[in-house]
């Protein structure tokens, strides 16, 4: 399918298995799945397609759950704004298809391969670099070969990698932290001062995209913007979560500002392609929420608008759904988990006035039963926007490390106020 592979032996990261022809695994890795290793790929002006034969191992949380897959290694920078470099490897899942704005495997002009974000326009399709400094290439048609879903990292790149997060870790301190509590004023996306494979539970709800007047996020994005950055960042979230790791994501049901767009199911779906399982849906019956006009078409079946005055809690997790690690205690009550295992919650949301000014704050009670219901006390749990602290606060008030990143330094700071208010923390001061 493409040029043909070179050794990558440097360092031990892919390396050939002994009395074993044309086999490579992945250096110091837990045992994982065999895909077919297919040559090279150019990350930049297209090459000639030649097929390979070799297969390395990974582990499974870099495949999908379902359908074939096969490794490229990377020939070129133009997608490093993906953090896919010039000898790394990726791992794509065979499609035919693909989403505006996704990476893929792109065959053009009958034998030249690309990797590049696809984008369909009008007589034309944009393939995309993630990279300023190139432009992008137009053609007529395309036929695609794969999506890319991970990213293997070369051993000089990885290296390059861990001394830059060194040094940037330095000036990565919590903004503030307690026995228990750590808040970070960090993009999410930039974090490195969080380790991989070490948060128990996520429990968040991201910008709904809806033009909320936020301090430091445009929530007016393209709604193909809106899903990209989307895909980011829970793909950040599945390589931070432990492999019995579980995502608790409140997002809406749909949206109808700007046309209707099934918010609820496109971010399901970019959750699983990422690699997180789906374990089930909570509706949130929020009481108290903004009664929506939509009229359409009034007392006519000309063209009636329906919207469901609901949120969702889409319950996810990374690998295992049975949890054997951490304390393995429990502060629920029998009559919390007979109420709280229906998967129909009804409370009222959060005022504005009662976060402290924010914006669009969820209540504590959303995340107390997320963390009572699915985690063991001592667990981490992660909020990666963090916004007025309300999941920081339940972990503190039952037993948990709480960790809360959020890119607005006044967002830190009314989490800060409510955690000493609300959840009656001792004394502590900003760090510098």
């Amino acid at each position: 399918m493409l040029i043909k592979k070179q050794k990558q032996k440097k360092g031990g990261y892919i390396k050939h298995k002994k009395n074993v022809v044309r086999t490579v695994e992945i250096g110091h890795q837990k045992p994982g799945v065999s895909v077919p290793f297919k040559g090279y790929i150019a990350a930049g002006q297209p090459i000639e397609a030649v097929e390979e034969h070799e297969t390395i191992t990974v582990p499974k949380s870099m495949v999908a759950t379902s359908g074939q897959h096969f490794a490229l290694g990377v020939k070129g920078d133009s997608m490093i704004d993906e953090g896919i470099f010039d000898g790394d490897t990726v791992i794509v899942r065979k499609q035919n298809t693909i989403e505006n704005g996704e990476t893929a495997v792109a065959l053009i002009n009958g034998n030249e391969v690309t990797l590049k974000k696809i984008f369909r326009e009008k007589n034309r399709i944009r393939l995309q670099p993630a990279n300023p400094k190139l432009k992008p290439l137009y053609v007529k048609a395309v036929v695609i070969q794969g999506k890319v879903i991970s990213v293997i990292k070369t051993t000089d790149e990885q290296e390059a990698h861990s001394a830059a997060n060194t040094i940037e870790t330095k000036y990565q301190k919590p903004y503030f932290e307690i026995d228990g509590a750590s808040i970070f004023n960090e993009d999410i996306l930039k974090i490195t001062a969080i380790p991989e494979c070490s948060i128990d539970l996520i429990i968040t709800s991201p910008p709904y995209n809806v033009d909320i007047h936020y301090n430091s996020h445009a929530d007016n994005l393209s709604y193909e913007d809106y899903l990209e950055f989307t895909q980011k960042w829970i793909k950040k979230c599945f390589d931070l979560a432990k492999n019995e790791g579980r995502f608790l994501l409140n997002i809406p049901l749909d949206k109808n500002k700007g046309g209707q767009k099934s918010v609820g199911a496109d971010i399901t779906k970019i959750a699983k392609d990422i690699g997180w399982k789906y374990h089930s849906t909570i509706i949130w019956n929020e009481g108290n929420i903004s009664r929506r006009t939509a009229w359409g078409s009034f007392m006519s079946a000309s063209a009636p608008y329906v919207i469901a005055p609901v949120e969702l809690i889409l319950v996810l997790y990374k690998d295992s759904w049975k949890k054997t690690g951490g304390s393995r205690k429990n502060d629920i009550t029998k009559q919390e988990f007979m109420d709280w295992t229906n998967g129909v919650w009804a409370f009222n949301g959060q005022s504005k006035k009662g976060a402290g000014g924010h914006p669009a704050a969820f209540p504590t009670e959303l995340p107390r039963r997320c963390i009572k219901l699915f985690s063991f006390i001592g667990d981490t749990v992660l909020d990666p926007f963090l916004g007025s602290g309300s999941t920081l606060i339940a972990s503190c008030l039952h037993d948990r490390k709480g960790i809360g990143v959020d890119i607005d330094k006044d967002y830190c700071d009314i989490a800060i106020r409510r955690l000493q208010q609300e959840a009656k923390i001792n004394q502590s001061s900003l760090l510098k």
